[in-house]
């Protein structure tokens, strides 16, 4: 009997024994396959990134790469904490998810029923439309920039963030009808969950969410200044001045500002796995994407996005503070999370979907290639189609060439017709419909996740209009700051006393392009002259400057 019991302990362990051999070997193939992800610019003697894979709910891959402070050599490693810039709206985005189960507000409130003396617009913007990006508010920091402050020298407080939206004259369109990523939301949305439980934002979550998790390391910079325990620094770097330490000038929970490390983050992944903290009705709520009111999946949920990847469900954010880049993913069927943070900027990033590749690959399917059955549209019909069209948001541009009696889409992309009028692109699953309306304008809408429009304008001739017809003075009255016009060198410039001197480039008539990436559209009044010019850029529209007599 005692040789039957050895024998039988001697099967136990050699069985495990080889289970867990075969777990090494698996990992330790891993780690090859990640490796060989690193960017060639991470050394040890560098800053770089670290890596955490969950499965299960187990922490199975940590590991460092570069240094987490370069004056004292310390290295990267899954301990340290490193600033998860807008990853942090998901710990919003989930108290707000809590608070609508449990009936303490809906998510479909006004926004003003919760906060006093707060602007009213023409259309009512709720809760849900401020965690959704889909609200029609200013964007701070946007604003910000365009005022000469630069983000992360000049200190911008709360209070500044929400008065950008008190001082908004309108909003730039109307609620529900766009999703246009805006932090200011989120600045907003700790204001209501202050004003909703009676309790600081940073201390509720910490008190409600972190502390359950036991999510002991995390911390909520509360001020600038504020020492964050075992915190990493991040770095950027340039041919003259080397390593540069960066530093951020604000502190404002809600929309950033939570220090995590790869062991506390692998916590997270519990909210999507038990009942821990809300169950399947709170998460339920956070993660069911907004849906446009022209019925497109706006693919955002509660602070966090959701879609498919290669076939399989996932949700995801990504942030960036200072040079700080973080990456978090998670595939629900799987209960498989992945965790990149990197503090030397893109300079150390690796992609979070080639990772779930790497450990799905066996799960994944291929998207499925669109069939693009060609239609012969004559080469002169196609030629009509010729030119620059001007996005409706008056932020973005395109153009169509003919090469080879083909439509080429910004020089690159062919344009294969599948109709007279419908056009798709070999591997793309998106569409492009080009229209004409009973004015002759000839419009171009791209439908991929979302839908964009686009118009056709005639291209900047010299003979135009004069240049000089642009030079002023430009007040905006929002920004309380002046744009000064002048040309110089047969170009037009924009001058600020912080901004310095921007160029304008003329695309259209009246639509030029500066060098910081903003566009400027010039309003005329029945007269035909120019009376001030609103600035576009990708988060902000319509930020208008009146010319001054």
């Amino acid at each position: 009997m005692k040789n039957i019991r050895a024998y039988l302990l001697i099967g136990f362990i050699l069985t495990l024994s080889i289970k867990t051999t075969a777990q090494q070997i698996q990992l330790s193939a891993l780690e090859t396959k990640i490796d060989a992800l690193i960017p060639s610019k991470v050394k040890d003697s560098t800053p770089g990134l670290v890596i955490g894979i969950v499965k299960n709910g187990a922490l199975i891959f940590k590991k460092g790469y570069g240094l987490a402070n370069l004056a004292y050599g310390i290295p990267n490693d899954s301990k340290m904490v490193y600033n998860l810039g807008s990853v942090s709206k998901q710990f919003i985005g989930y108290a707000f998810a809590i608070l609508h189960t449990q009936g303490k507000l809906h998510l479909d409130d006004s926004v003003s029923k919760y906060l006093d003396n707060w602007p009213e617009f023409e259309h009512t913007i709720t809760i849900r439309h401020l965690l959704t990006h889909t609200s029609g508010y200013r964007e701070a920091y946007t604003m910000s920039e365009l005022a000469g402050r630069v983000i992360g020298v000049d200190r911008l407080t709360k209070e500044e963030c929400l008065n950008v939206i008190r001082k908004q004259p309108k909003l730039e369109y109307i609620p529900g009808t766009r999703h246009t990523y805006n932090s200011t939301a989120y600045v907003v949305l700790a204001e209501i969950l202050k004003k909703v439980t009676n309790t600081p934002a940073d201390v509720w979550v910490e008190t409600n969410l972190l502390q359950p998790l036991e999510m002991n390391n995390t911390q909520i910079e509360s001020h600038v200044g504020e020492v964050i325990i075992n915190a990493a620094e991040s770095y950027a770097f340039n041919q003259k001045e080397g390593y540069t330490n960066e530093h951020s000038n604000r502190a404002i929970f809600g929309a950033a500002d939570v220090y995590s490390s790869v062991e506390d983050l692998a916590k997270w992944f519990a909210i999507f796995r038990s009942d821990v903290i809300g169950g399947d009705d709170v998460r339920k709520v956070f993660v069911e994407p907004y849906i446009l009111k022209d019925g497109i999946d706006s693919e955002y949920a509660l602070g966090i996005r959701t879609n498919t990847h290669n076939g399989l469900k996932v949700h995801y954010h990504t942030g960036g503070h200072e040079r700080f880049s973080t990456q978090m993913r998670y595939y629900p069927d799987h209960d498989l999370g992945i965790i990149v943070i990197s503090n030397f900027g893109s300079y150390g990033d690796v992609s979070d979907k080639k990772i779930g590749e790497l450990l799905l690959a066996e799960y994944m399917t291929e998207a499925p290639q669109k069939e693009l059955k060609q239609v012969s549209v004559p080469t002169k019909d196609l030629a009509r189609l010729e030119g620059l069209y001007i996005s409706k948001k008056l932020n973005a541009t395109l153009e169509l060439r003919m090469f080879d009696e083909s439509l080429l889409l910004n020089g690159r992309n062919q344009l294969i017709p599948t109709s007279n009028n419908t056009f798709g692109i070999q591997g793309w699953t998106g569409n492009i419909e080009i229209n004409h309306s009973t004015n002759g304008t000839t419009y171009l809408s791209i439908t991929d996740w979302l839908k964009e429009t686009y118009y056709k304008v005639e291209k900047w001739k010299d003979d135009n209009v004069a240049l000089t017809s642009y030079e002023g003075k430009y007040w905006s009255d929002e920004l309380k700051t002046c744009y000064h016009l002048q040309v110089k060198d047969d170009t037009l410039t924009l001058q600020h006393r912080w901004l310095g001197t921007l160029l304008l480039r003329p695309i259209s008539k009246d639509f030029f392009r500066s060098n910081k990436g903003f566009y400027v559209k010039f309003m005329r009044n029945e007269e035909g002259k120019i009376k001030g010019f609103n600035v576009n850029s990708e988060r902000t529209t319509n930020v208008y400057f009146q010319r001054s007599k």
